[in-house]
């Protein structure tokens, strides 16, 4: 066997399979171009080689780790410059492993534990990340200025020894992996996306459903620590291993099943698995008409109760017995224009949010009650009102009052109503209802992720930092995957800049930009802490931004409207933000 000492770059497509299945053609044409006009080019630049690709991934060698680290480094800002003009859903994001490795050289390709290192620790890295072994670590040091970040020692799939990892910090401080989660005191517990047996594009808002209310209700117990349904949902359409993604999230218990729709009937199968063990703690299948399904979803709720945390007190159950739709096909409905109102604000996409309104709509029609379509339409109208889309800001605020108002005359624990009146009331400035309304969500789904982030952001914009940001980062912990953590680094970036701690904000607000680059909240406090910290020309910089994709948005700010709530602080944000403007114009 011949060998020799080279640089090892793992890198891989996030989601490939997803993008695959939504339109072939246009995956491998988004794909095919960004290693054809990114990847092999910076190769080529840092004198390194593609070994091979595998459709979504590729195999890299280089002469040194220096050139090695560069080259990743230059590959992911390439992936993201070449993915600004391309809907997030549509993006290419690739993640990397960087090794130094004595390999076995077999004509053309490389083998070897070192390759096998590299191409485990891309596995590890999150959308955007690149992760070095600790041997490229030493061998970059006093070399090249780039932040890292320790994640201590990791065990890698098929590798005995565990290693230390480091997440390279590129333009902000954001790790590139989440340091390894540690099981919480409380029981823990990850309702992953239930299989639809029947394939039926119209049984998976059924199906979601169920996932959904079942989490829901194992949200409302306080001794229990729930992933939140956003974070569960990545995996939805993957064959995975329970056992690995109970590991991910860090949690002790995973719960999977499957939905056969027939007609009005259906059948659903659940499993309760030990992560630890990977034994079976309980399952049961379950036949039943389709408008029985709030049965179905009750027993299924207290089973796991018994079997996951048997100190929940049988009484406790009852929390669960929420006002029930009187028509099912309201309640299917209604479930589809919640879906759409999420996608709407995850993408920003206001014609989508319209279609959830129509939706929801259509709900009521068929049931003037149902609490799922009056929640929809107190979310939709308060992103409106929010984000200065469709209709007035006048109009949107008044209605998703309205109809959270209607929601919680119905049912007093519906918590999604009293999060999106909340928010609706905060941007009409009324901050002490808004505040109230949000502590009321958080009493009645304390490990629910929008409730921690609004109650979150109340405290912060409210000046009670220490709270808000404790609450925040523990939204973080129980959905690690979110798609909303962007939101998140939002809340923290305000923070910063409530505590006048501009350099952290900036931490926080880089975070978020990277996974949405486009989001008016994130690019105004970004703006704020940039000006904060006396950096004008970057602070100028965002204000551009927001002017270009937000230009109602910003006016109604720089006119003095501002969601933080001290006198002092709304001074202060108005001051900073017309300094900024005055440099980007």
């Amino acid at each position: 066997m011949r060998r020799r000492l080279s640089a090892i770059v793992s890198a891989d497509v996030v989601g490939f399979s997803r993008m695959v299945e939504a339109n072939e053609a246009r995956a491998l044409r988004a794909v095919g171009a960004v290693f054809r006009d990114v990847v092999e080019p910076a190769v080529k630049r840092h004198g390194g080689r593609v070994v091979k690709t595998t459709g979504d991934g590729a195999l890299i060698e280089l002469e040194s780790a220096v050139e090695a680290v560069r080259c990743a480094v230059e590959i992911q800002a390439g992936v993201q410059r070449s993915g600004e003009a391309i809907p997030i859903e549509r993006r290419v994001r690739i993640r990397i492993g960087v090794n130094v490795a004595d390999v076995v050289v077999e004509g053309d390709d490389i083998f070897g534990d070192g390759v096998n290192i590299a191409a485990r620790l891309q596995s590890l890295a999150e959308a955007g990340g690149i992760l070095l072994s600790d041997r490229v670590r030493e061998d970059i040091e006093g070399k090249i200025e780039l932040p890292l970040l320790d994640l201590g020692e990791r065990r890698l799939h098929n590798i005995t020894r565990p290693l230390r990892a480091w997440a390279v910090i590129d333009e902000g401080p954001a790790p590139a992996v989440q340091p390894s989660l540690t099981l919480p005191a409380r029981p823990s517990i990850v309702v992953l996306p239930f299989d639809n047996l029947g394939h039926s594009p119209a049984d998976e808002a059924f199906v979601d459903g169920i996932c959904e209310d079942v989490t829901t209700e194992l949200s409302r117990f306080s001794s229990l620590f729930v992933i939140a349904r956003n974070s569960a949902y990545t995996y939805k359409g993957r064959a995975v291993d329970v056992r690995q993604v109970a590991r991910e999230l860090g949690v002790r218990y995973a719960l999977e099943g499957s939905v056969r729709v027939s007609g009005k009937r259906a059948r659903i199968n659940a499993q309760l698995i030990d992560a630890l063990s990977g034994g079976h703690l309980w399952a049961e299948r379950y036949d039943s008409v389709v408008e029985d399904v709030f049965d179905v979803q009750e027993d299924i709720t207290r089973r796991i109760v018994a079997a996951v945390a048997p100190e929940v007190e049988a009484a406790e159950v009852a929390i669960m017995r929420r006002a029930r739709p009187t028509h099912f096909g309201a309640h299917e409905l209604a479930l589809r224009a919640w879906a759409d109102a999420w996608q709407s604000y995850v993408r920003v996409d206001t014609r989508l949010r319209d279609h959830a309104i129509a939706q929801a709509e259509e709900a009521l029609r068929l049931d003037a009650s149902c609490g799922r379509a009056l929640s929809t339409l107190a979310f939709a109208y308060w992103q409106h009102a929010n984000f200065r889309t469709g209709l007035s800001p006048e109009i949107a605020v008044t209605r998703a009052i309205e109809y959270g108002s209607r929601a919680l005359e119905r049912d007093r624990g519906n918590y999604l109503a009293s999060v999106y009146r909340g928010a609706a009331l905060w941007v009409a400035q009324k901050f002490d209802e808004a505040l109230e309304d949000m502590r009321d969500a958080w009493r009645h789904n304390p490990n629910d992720v929008s409730t921690l982030i609004a109650l979150g952001w109340a405290e912060v914009a409210s000046g009670d930092t220490a709270n808000g940001m404790r609450r925040l980062r523990e939204a973080l912990r129980i959905s690690p995957r979110d798609p909303q953590q962007y939101n998140v680094y939002t809340c923290l970036c305000a923070g910063g800049f409530v505590d006048a701690d501009y350099a952290r904000g900036v931490e926080w607000g880089s975070l978020g930009k990277r996974q949405q680059p486009g989001y008016a909240p994130i690019i105004h406090y970004l703006a704020l802490n940039y000006a904060g910290l006396g950096d004008m020309a970057r602070a100028a910089a965002e204000i551009a931004q927001l002017r270009r994709i937000a230009p109602e948005w910003l006016e109604q700010r720089l006119a003095g409207f501002s969601a933080l709530v001290r006198p002092d602080d709304r001074a202060r944000s108005l001051d900073l933000l017309r300094k900024a403007a005055s440099h980007a114009a």
